[in-house]
C-alpha cells in the first residue's frame, strides 16, 4: 500500500519540522486551508504515522473519499478503524462507482485470503488508465504473496517503467539503480540507466563539462548489456546511434537490423528503422532513407515525431518541395511547439520568396508572394522568440536570424539590422572563449550597408575599414578565400559611403584605388562619371562618351546616359521623335529589355514634359495635349503593370491627372502614398507640395517645399526656393483682398525666398525676373495699405526695391533667352516707372499724415506720461500711509503688551503677598488650636483675637465667612465646590490714572491685530482666575477645622472684586475686618 500511496500524491516531507509531534493544526484553520493543502498535509501526517490526525483532517472533506480511502486502509491492524475504511469505501463506491482507485483500496483488506479476486481487480485497474500504474505495482504485490517472484520482478520493473513515461525520471533511475545492486547483471536495468543517461545528455549543450560524463556512462552501461546478450535489441539500438555518430555506418547498419530483427518492441523496432533512415540520409541514398523514415513513424503507434522530420527532409533533398510543405506543415499543425519543424518550414517559405521577388525589392512581388511573406516571418519569429530570453547563445540561431535578415531587408530595414546585429553578437560571445573565432566579412559589410542606408555614415565607415582590415586574417585561416574580390566590394561600398557623405575627394579615390586593379569595373567607372557630370566637369561629357563605348549594352549604363541628355539645354520640341533623349530610351527598348522600367519611366515623364509646354490655343493643339498626356499614362501604366508599386510611375500618373484634368484631390492620395513609399525622395514632396498649392493649402504646401529643401544639398536647391516663393506670393494675393496687412506680410516672405534663389544661381534670367516680379508686386501692395497700416520708411523702401525692379526688366529683356518675350518684360519695366510717380505721390502723403498726426501723437504721449507720473505718486503715497499705519499699530502693540507684561508681574507681586499673609494667618489658627485644651468659649476668644476684632463674631457671621472662601474656590467656572471655602480677603483698587493696561485713545488696527490682543487680555484675567482657585483649594486642604465653625448654609462670600480692566490702577490689599466694617 505504501507504493499506492507513493504513487497517488508526492508530499516533499522536507518542509516539515523534524519533530512531527510538535505539529499541530487547529479545527477551525483547517476548515480555512485550500482542498490541495489538505490532501497534503493528511498524506504527511500518514508518513510521519500519526494517521489519527491524518484521517481527522481527510474526515473534512467530503469530497475526497478516495483520498481517505488510502487512510483508513492503512490502519486496518484495528478492529475499529476496520469497520470505519468499510464505510468510507461504501460511500466512495456510491459517489463515483467507476472510480478505480476504490476497488484498489479496497484490495488489501482481500489481498490475504483472496488473492485470485485481487489480481482480477488490479487487472481491471490496468484497463483503466486512471490507475494503471497503480494496478501494476498491486499485481507485484498480490505475485510476491503468492510466492511468482518472476511475475513480481517483470510487474515491478514495468512499475518503473511507467514512472519513467510519467516524467518521473529520478525515482525510475533510483529504482534501476536498486535492481543492479541487487543484480549486477541484469542487462535491462543497464540498458535503462543508458537511456536515462542519453536523456540527460539530451538537455545540455555539448560543450557543458559534464557533458562528456554523462555520455560515458551511457556507453558504459550499454556495453555491459551487449556484453551479457549481443543480441539484446535495446543495447543494439543505442549502440547502432553511438557508431552513426562516429560516422562507422557498417556497425551501424548491422546493429540496427539486430535491433528490428529480435525486438518485439514497437517502440525500439521504430528506432532501429530510422537509424538505419539516418545512415541512409547521411550516405546519400534518398530513396532508401524516406523508406525508412516512413517504417519507423509508422511501426509506432500514433506516429513519430522525428521520423516525420526525417521524411521532411529526404523530400527537400528529393527537390520535392510541394510534398516536404505538406508534411512540415502537418508537423506544425500537430506539433506547435516543434522548433525544428517550424524552422525548416519558414526557411522554405523565405526560399521561395526570395526567389520569386526581384532584386529590386519586394515592390514586385505578387499578393501570393506577399502571403508567403508574412508565413516565413511569422514562423521564424516564433522560433527566435523561444531562445529571445536564453542567456546562452546557440550557434545554431544564425541561420534563422540571417534568413530573417533578407526577409526583412527590403521593406522593414531597422529589423533586418537588429538581426544582423543579433548575428554579430552570437560571434563576439563565442570570441571571448575562443579566439581563433573570426567575424565573417560578409556580415560587417551587410551590417554597413544598412548602417549607410540608414545615413549612419561615420558608422558604416567604421565597420567598411574593419572589414577591410580583416581580410588577412580570413587569409591565413582559409588560403581559398577569394580576398581580392572581397577587397573590390568593400572598396567599392565604402566609396559610395564617402559620396552620400558628401566627401567627393574621399570617394573619388576609393574608385581609383579600385580602377587601378580592375581597370574594368564598370559601377566604379560609373560614380566618377556621374559626380563629375553633377560638378559640370568639362571632363564629363568625354566619360559618359567612352562608357557608351565600351559598355554601351549595361542598361544601368544607358540610365545614366539618358539622365544626361535629359539635363542638356534644348529648344521647345516641334516633333517629340526629334529628341535625342527619347531616340535614346526607345533604342533601349527595342534592342536591349522592352521591360525595362527605368526606360518605361523616363518615356512617360519625356512625354509629360513635352505635353507641359505644348500649346493650347485651338482645339486641335488641345486634343494633341490631351493625346500626348494619354500616351505618357500609358508608359506609366505598363511600368505598374511589371512593378505594382513603382512609386515613380504611379507619380507621373498623378501629374498627369493634375495637369490634364486638374484632379487635384485625387492626385493628393496618390502623392501622399508615393510620399510614404519614397521617403527620401525629395521630387516627392516637392510634387506633393505643388498639388496643395494649387487646392491653396498654403500651409501644408510650405510645409512640404521646406521639407523638400532640407533634404536637397543642404536647402540650397533653387528651383525648391522659387516655389517657396511662388507659393508665398499666390498666398498673398489672396489676402489682399480680405487682410491687407497679412497679404504685405506675405510678399515679403516671397520677395526673400525669390532673393536666395537668385544668390544661389546669379544672372540667371528667369530667377532675376522673379525677383523684380515680386518687388514690383509689393510696392503695388504698399500703396493698397491705409496711412496707418503703413510708415514713410517702409515706402522709401519699397522705392528702392521698385527702382531695381526696373533695371532688372530691362536687364532681362536685353539677355539672350529672356523667359517672356522682350516686349512683355519692357512693357513691366514702363508700369514700373508709373507705379514710381504713384508712389513718389504716396510718401509725400504719407509724410503729411505723420506730421499732421505727429504733434497729436506727442500731445498724447505727454498726457500718457503724466498720467503715468501721476498714478506713481498716488502709488507713493498710498504706500507711505500704509507704512505709516502698519509702523502706527506695531507700536501701539507693543506699548500694550509691555503694559500687559507689568500688569501680570504686579498682580503675581500682589498675589504672592497675599498668600504669605494667609500662611502666616493659618499658622497662628495651627497654635492656638494646639494651646487652647479649654472650652469653646476659650477657643472662640483665640479666634477673636487672631481676627483682630473689637466683637467676636457671631455664627452668622462665621457661617458668611466660609461661604465667602467656598464661592472663591469656585472661580470663573461654575463648577459646584467640594467643601466649604475659608473666607478671602477682599482687594481694593484705588483710583489710578487710565492707560495702565489699555489707552484711552483709539488705535485703529486691523482685525487680526485686534482679535490678538483680546487673547492676550483674556489670558492675563484667566491666570489670575486660576491662582486664585489654587489659593482657595490649597486653604480648604489646609485647614480642617473650618467646618466645625459656623453653618454651611449661609451666605456666600462673594468673588474677589477687581477694577476694570480699560483703567487698571495699582490694587491695596484691605484690612481683614473690611468684611465686619
Amino acid at each position: 500500500m505504501n507504493g499506492i500511496l507513493r504513487t497517488l500524491v508526492a508530499v516533499p516531507t522536507a518542509a516539515l519540522r523534524a519533530n512531527s509531534s510538535s505539529i499541530d493544526i487547529p479545527v477551525s484553520r483547517r476548515r480555512e486551508l485550500a482542498a490541495s493543502l489538505l490532501d497534503a498535509l493528511a498524506l504527511a501526517y500518514a508518513k510521519h504515522s500519526k494517521i489519527d490526525t491524518a484521517i481527522e483532517i481527510m474526515s473534512t472533506r467530503h469530497e475526497n473519499l478516495p483520498m481517505l480511502n488510502c487512510l483508513t486502509v492503512r490502519v486496518t491492524a484495528a478492529e475499529s478503524y476496520l469497520q470505519l475504511a468499510t464505510q468510507t469505501l461504501n460511500e466512495s463506491t456510491r459517489l463515483d462507482p467507476s472510480a478505480a482507485v476504490n476497488s484498489l483500496a479496497r484490495e488489501p483488506q482481500r489481498a490475504n485470503h483472496h488473492l485470485e479476486l485481487a489480481l482480477k481487480i488490479f487487472d481491471d485497474a490496468i484497463r483503466n488508465s486512471r490507475g494503471g500504474h497503480a494496478g501494476i505495482n498491486g499485481q507485484g504485490a498480490c505475485s510476491l504473496c503468492s510466492e511468482r517472484y518472476d511475475k513480481a520482478l517483470e510487474c515491478y520493473q514495468e512499475y518503473w517503467n511507467v514512472l519513467w513515461m510519467l516524467g518521473h525520471k529520478d525515482d525510475a533511475k533510483m529504482a534501476w539503480e536498486r535492481t543492479l545492486e541487487i543484480d549486477p547483471d541484469s542487462k535491462v536495468a543497464h540498458s535503462l540507466m543508458a537511456a536515462y543517461y542519453l536523456h540527460v545528455t539530451s538537455t545540455m549543450p555539448e560543450y557543458d563539462p559534464s557533458w562528456m560524463n554523462n555520455y560515458r556512462q551511457v556507453i558504459d552501461h550499454t556495453q555491459k548489456a551487449y556484453k551479457l546478450d549481443k543480441n539484446f535489441p535495446m543495447a543494439c539500438a543505442t549502440f547502432a546511434s553511438h557508431f552513426f555518430s562516429k560516422k562507422g555506418y557498417q556497425q551501424c547498419e548491422s546493429l540496427a537490423k539486430k535491433a528490428i530483427e529480435y525486438s518485439d518492441v514497437p517502440g525500439i523496432t521504430s528506432d532501429g528503422w530510422y537509424i538505419l533512415g539516418r545512415k541512409a540520409h547521411a550516405e546519400g541514398e534518398l530513396s532508401t532513407a524516406l523508406s525508412c523514415y516512413r517504417k519507423s513513424d509508422q511501426t509506432r503507434e500514433g506516429g513519430w515525431l522525428p521520423a516525420k522530420i526525417g521524411v521532411g527532409q529526404v523530400q527537400v533533398l528529393m527537390k520535392d518541395i510541394p510534398s516536404a510543405k505538406l508534411t512540415f506543415e502537418a508537423i506544425v499543425q500537430e506539433n506547435p511547439k516543434c522548433q525544428e519543424a517550424k524552422t525548416i518550414l519558414g526557411t522554405l517559405y523565405a526560399h521561395e520568396v526570395l526567389s520569386a521577388v526581384p532584386r529590386s525589392g519586394f515592390a514586385g512581388s505578387k499578393d501570393d508572394i506577399t502571403e508567403l511573406h508574412k508565413k516565413a516571418i511569422f514562423l521564424l519569429e516564433g522560433v527566435r522568440n523561444i531562445w529571445r530570453n536564453d542567456k546562452r547563445t546557440d550557434p545554431a540561431n544564425e541561420a534563422v536570424l540571417l534568413t530573417l535578415a533578407r526577409l526583412y531587408e527590403h521593406d522593414q530595414p531597422e529589423k533586418s539590422l537588429l538581426c544582423l546585429q543579433a548575428v554579430h553578437q552570437i560571434y563576439m560571445e563565442v570570441k571571448e572563449t575562443d579566439e581563433d573565432v573570426l567575424v565573417p566579412i560578409q556580415l560587417l559589410n551587410n551590417i554597413a550597408t544598412l548602417y549607410w542606408h540608414q545615413e549612419k555614415y561615420s558608422k558604416a565607415r567604421e565597420l567598411y575599414q574593419e572589414a577591410l582590415e580583416a581580410i588577412p586574417l580570413h587569409k591565413e585561416k582559409d588560403e581559398h578565400l577569394d580576398s581580392d574580390a572581397l577587397a573590390t566590394t568593400l572598396t567599392y561600398n565604402l566609396g559610395r559611403c564617402e559620396e552620400a557623405a558628401g566627401n567627393f575627394e574621399q570617394a573619388t579615390k576609393h574608385y581609383n584605388q579600385l580602377l587601378q586593379f580592375h581597370d574594368d569595373y564598370v559601377d566604379a567607372n560609373m560614380r566618377l562619371t556621374y559626380m563629375a557630370l553633377r560638378n559640370t566637369s568639362p571632363e564629363g561629357p568625354k566619360m559618359i562618351s567612352k562608357l557608351m563605348q565600351t559598355d554601351g549594352n549595361n542598361l544601368e549604363v544607358r540610365a545614366l546616359n539618358g539622365w544626361y541628355l535629359s539635363k542638356q539645354k534644348r529648344k521647345p520640341l516641334v516633333n517629340i521623335a526629334e529628341d535625342a533623349e527619347q531616340r535614346h530610351y526607345k533604342h533601349s527598348l527595342q534592342h536591349y529589355d522592352k521591360h525595362d522600367r527605368f526606360s518605361l519611366t523616363a518615356m512617360g515623364n519625356l512625354y509629360l514634359h513635352t505635353a507641359r509646354e505644348m500649346p493650347r490655343a485651338t482645339e486641335s493643339d488641345k486634343e494633341k495635349k490631351r493625346k500626348t498626356y494619354e500616351k505618357a499614362v500609358e508608359f506609366f501604366d505598363k511600368v505598374l503593370q511589371l512593378d505594382p508599386k513603382n512609386a515613380y510611375a504611379a507619380q507621373g500618373i498623378a501629374i498627369a491627372m493634375i495637369e490634364d484634368k486638374k484632379e487635384l484631390r485625387g492626385a493628393v492620395g496618390i502623392l501622399t502614398k508615393v510620399r510614404e513609399t519614397l521617403a527620401n525622395d525629395g521630387h516627392a514632396v516637392v510634387n506633393l507640395g505643388h498639388c496643395l498649392a494649387g487646392l491653396e493649402q498654403w500651409g501644408r504646401a510650405i510645409e512640404m517645399y521646406e521639407t523638400a529643401l532640407s533634404k536637397h544639398n543642404q536647402g540650397r536647391d533653387p528651383n525648391i526656393l522659387s516655389c517657396l516663393g511662388r507659393v508665398w506670393y499666390a498666398k498673398g494675393k489672396k489676402e489682399s483682398k480680405m487682410e491687407k496687412e497679412k497679404a504685405f506680410e506675405s510678399m515679403k516672405n516671397s520677395l526673400e525666398y525669390a532673393k536666395k534663389a537668385l544668390d544661389i544661381v546669379k544672372e540667371n534670367p528667369v530667377f532675376m525676373f522673379n525677383v523684380a516680379f515680386v518687388q514690383s508686386e509689393l510696392v503695388s501692395q504698399i500703396l493698397q495699405l491705409n496711412e496707418n497700416q503703413r510708415t514713410v520708411a517702409g515706402m522709401e523702401a519699397a522705392a528702392k526695391e521698385l527702382d531695381e525692379a526696373v533695371q532688372t526688366f530691362k536687364t532681362v529683356a536685353a539677355h539672350k533667352t529672356p523667359p517672356y518675350p522682350p516686349k512683355d518684360i519692357e512693357a513691366r519695366a514702363s508700369m514700373g516707372r508709373t507705379t514710381r510717380n504713384k508712389l513718389d505721390r504716396a510718401i509725400a502723403t504719407q509724410k503729411e499724415y505723420e506730421e499732421r498726426n505727429a504733434a497729436k501723437l506727442a500731445e498724447a504721449r505727454k498726457r500718457r506720461e503724466e498720467d503715468i507720473k501721476r498714478r506713481q505718486a498716488e502709488m507713493e503715497e498710498a504706500r507711505r500711509r500704509e507704512e505709516e499705519k502698519k509702523a502706527k499699530v506695531a507700536n501701539e502693540r507693543r506699548r500694550i503688551i509691555e503694559q500687559a507684561r507689568e500688569y501680570a508681574e504686579r498682580k503675581e507681586a500682589e498675589e504672592r503677598e497675599r498668600d504669605e499673609r494667609e500662611e502666616g494667618a493659618k499658622e497662628g489658627r495651627r497654635r492656638k488650636r494646639t494651646e487652647g485644651e479649654g472650652g469653646t468659649k476659650g477657643r472662640r476668644r483665640r479666634k477673636k483675637d487672631f481676627v483682630d476684632s473689637d466683637e467676636e463674631l457671631s455664627g452668622e457671621e462665621r457661617r458668611g465667612t466660609r461661604r465667602s472662601r467656598s464661592a472663591a474656590a469656585v472661580g470663573e467656572d461654575g463648577e459646584e465646590p467640594k467643601r466649604p471655602a475659608k473666607k478671602r480677603k477682599k482687594l481694593t483698587r484705588g483710583k489710578a490714572a487710565m492707560g495702565n493696561f489699555k489707552s484711552s485713545e483709539m488705535v485703529h488696527s486691523s482685525d487680526d491685530e485686534d482679535e490678538e490682543i483680546t487673547r492676550m487680555e483674556t489670558a492675563i484675567e484667566t491666570e489670575g482666575v486660576k491662582r486664585r482657585k489654587r489659593v482657595a483649594v490649597s486653604d480648604d486642604e489646609d485647614d480642617e477645622m473650618d467646618d466645625l465653625f459656623g453653618d454651611e448654609d449661609g451666605d456666600k462670600a462673594g468673588d474677589v472684586e477687581m477694577q476694570d480692566q480699560d483703567a487698571p490702577a495699582a490694587a491695596t490689599m484691605a484690612d481683614d475686618d473690611d468684611d465686619d466694617e
